[in-house]
């Protein structure tokens, strides 16, 4: 039987600026580091990382840019 065990972690580091005389997020750096067993392939992982990232609620809901780092590391 196969160790599904995995884990995600992700760090955000946001700017702020004053835009227009507001202060507001400008930009989102996002770094991702998924572990996943043996036997998984590292392309799909990356590919869903990055289709999680088009569809995430909470950047998706910012006016700031968003920008991935990733890194895939197999058990």
């Amino acid at each position: 039987m196969p160790d599904w065990t995995s884990g995600l972690q992700c760090v955000v580091q946001g700017t702020l600026d004053k835009v227009d005389g507001v202060t507001r997020f400008t930009r989102f750096d996002v770094e991702a580091n998924l572990e996943i067993p043996a036997g998984t392939s590292e392309t799909k992982a990356e590919k869903l990382l990055h289709k999680a990232e088009h569809s995430c609620l909470i950047t998706n809901s910012l006016n700031g840019e968003c920008a991935l780092k990733l890194s895939v590391r197999i058990r």
